[in-house]
This record gives structure tokens, C-alpha cells and sequence, in this order.
């Protein structure tokens, strides 16, 4: 993953323009990744379907053009994650089945925060059969939702989402289902064994260092955020989308282990802290423009869902 650049001192008094420009000069510029965070975050709380030619204004401010914007939908409708909806001459684009499906576990892990505690239990994957493409599928989904490896065909984690699981395992043929053993450890586990544990099955360290990056990189923006910033309705809305642009990458690397299993000041808490301070000042501005802005086949989009205010609202003082 590309490392995130500290922003500069002279560029301190335009945090949001300063992001863009870092963003825009970002190379490869993958705009079906940007296209994925817009409808993650913005428009799937929003029914899931939008009027390309509406989202232009914004994707173009991040430096992707129309042909680049339509190109890259066509590959994710190609892909599941969309479904075309065209009329006359415009087209629209809503979320499809599987692509809901994969918002809702992204949106779980994305704005749920940290876990905060830890009964002491384990869930352990054995992987059936022998090496293979299909085997290695299995262990990047399980990869995905956190899962450490113990051997290339047994995987561990101590909390994983449940949901996410079993949709995972769900979609695969009956006889190429793993076998999920989970249950308590018996007797006193030594600390120093579990953290161990943790540095032979995960790679905090360097995890670690690129959350440290995204926390100078959005830094300058908090501060000035605290400090009594009111952007427009579209450049918080940049700022946003750069925001969890960069955070998701993270997040859903991260194993979100609880904190028995973590060091003792790590920065992922730091790092969700400041995403959720940074979101909650720029969420009332940037809805703004999505009112006034984004249409879908019915005209301008519905108010968010009920459950879209509780993004980030996993913080626990540490």
C-alpha cells in the first residue's frame, strides 16, 4: 500500500485543497476504489443508486474524469458490485445484491470501532484440501475479516464478525466448507505467550506504522477542523471522502484484536479517534451538497437511514 506523505507546513492554512492535491497526484489513481468509498460511504446510506452524471462534479475535484468515472463502473457492474440502470440518456447505478452485501460488512468494520473487551475465547478455521487457487481464496477472505494464520490450512482470530463469517463460508460448495472450531481457552493464558501469539499470526508493525502515517497526513486537517474550520458543502465533502478513502485501506487490514491482545498505546485507537473527530465536524456540511446534488431515478436522494448517525460511535475513552 502507498505510504501516506505528512502535508506540508506552507499548505496548513488549505488542509482540504492540500489533500487534494496530494490525492490527485497519487499514481495509479484507481478511480473504481474512490467510486467504491463515494457509494460506501455516501450513497449507500442513501438507497444505494445515483445519477453518474450527479457524482461528476465531486469525483472530478479528486481527479477523475468522466471517461475514467464511467469506465470504472462498467468494470464494477461487471465485477457484481452494480447494476446498470440506464434511461434515456443517462445512467444510473445501485448497489446489486452482492455489492449490498459487501457494503453492509465494510460499513461494520469500518465505522464500528475497536472492540473494547475480550471474554478470552477463540474461533479457529481448518481449510479442507490440498494447496490450491480455491484454498488461497479461502484464506484471503479469512485474511480479510482478520484472521491469522497458524499454517497455510488453520487460521485463528478471537473475535471475528460472526455476520461476515458466515456469509464467507456460506458461499462456498458444502464440501469445500472449512471447519470452524470455537470455544474458551482452559486455564491462565500467559501474557507474554499471547503477545507471541500475536507477532508469529499478525503483522502489527507494520500496520502500525502506516496508521501512523494517516495520522500526520489527516492532522493538520483536525487541527483546523478544532480550531473553528466551516467548509463548503463540496470540499467537505472531498475531505470526507479522502478521509475514509484512506481509512477503509486500513481498517479492513486490521485485525481488530482487542486491546488484551495489543500493545498498550496502540495507534489504531488513536488513528479511529481521529477519523471519528474529523468525520462527525465535516458530516453536517458535506450532507449539504448530497441533498442539494446527487440525484437518482426518483430525483434527488432520500435522507440517509436511521442507523447512518451512528458512525463512529464505537470511541471509548483510553
Amino acid at each position: 500500500m502507498r505510504q501516506l506523505s505528512e502535508t506540508p507546513a506552507e499548505t496548513r492554512n488549505d488542509p482540504i485543497g492540500a489533500l487534494c492535491a496530494d490525492f490527485a497526484a497519487r499514481r495509479p489513481l484507481r478511480a473504481g476504489s474512490v467510486i467504491v468509498t463515494v457509494y460506501g460511504d455516501a450513497i449507500a446510506p442513501r438507497g444505494g443508486e445515483a445519477w453518474v452524471g450527479s457524482l461528476l462534479p465531486l469525483l472530478d475535484s479528486l481527479g477523475i474524469n468522466d471517461s475514467q468515472v464511467r469506465t470504472a463502473l462498467s468494470r464494477l457492474a461487471a465485477d457484481g458490485w452494480f447494476d446498470r440502470f440506464p434511461v434515456g440518456r443517462r445512467s444510473y447505478y445501485g448497489l446489486s445484491a452482492v455489492g449490498r452485501r459487501r457494503f453492509e460488512e465494510a460499513t461494520r468494520r469500518i465505522y464500528a470501532g475497536p472492540p473494547n473487551g475480550w471474554s478470552g475465547g477463540w474461533h479457529l478455521v481448518v481449510i479442507p484440501g490440498a494447496a490450491g487457487p480455491r484454498r488461497d481464496r479461502l484464506r484471503n477472505a479469512l485474511g480479510w475479516l482478520g484472521f491469522g494464520a497458524l499454517s497455510p490450512k488453520a487460521l485463528i482470530h478471537p473475535n471475528p464478525d460472526g455476520k461476515a463469517l458466515a456469509s464467507v463460508i456460506g458461499e462456498l460448495p458444502l464440501p469445500e466448507r472449512p471447519l470452524v472450531i470455537a470455544g474458551e481457552g482452559v486455564g491462565d493464558s500467559d501474557p507474554a505467550s499471547l503477545h507471541r501469539l500475536v507477532q508469529d499470526c499478525w503483522d502489527l508493525e507494520s500496520l502500525a506504522a502506516e496508521y501512523a502515517a494517516f495520522c500526520a497526513h489527516f492532522g493538520p486537517l483536525a487541527e483546523t477542523l478544532e480550531a473553528g474550520l466551516r467548509p463548503a458543502p463540496l470540499s467537505a465533502l472531498q475531505a470526507r471522502i479522502l478521509l475514509i478513502h484512506d481509512y477503509r485501506r486500513l481498517v479492513l487490514r486490521d485485525p481488530m484484536l482487542p486491546p488484551d491482545l495489543l500493545p498498550d498505546d496502540w495507534i489504531g485507537r488513536r488513528a479511529y479517534g481521529l477519523a471519528s473527530a474529523v468525520y462527525r465536524a465535516l458530516l453536517d456540511p458535506s450532507e449539504r451538497w448530497l441533498d442539494a446534488e446527487v440525484e437518482n431515478r426518483d430525483g434527488l436522494l432520500p435522507a440517509p437511514e436511521p442507523s447512518f448517525k451512528q458512525r463512529f460511535e464505537g470511541l471509548r475513552p483510553t
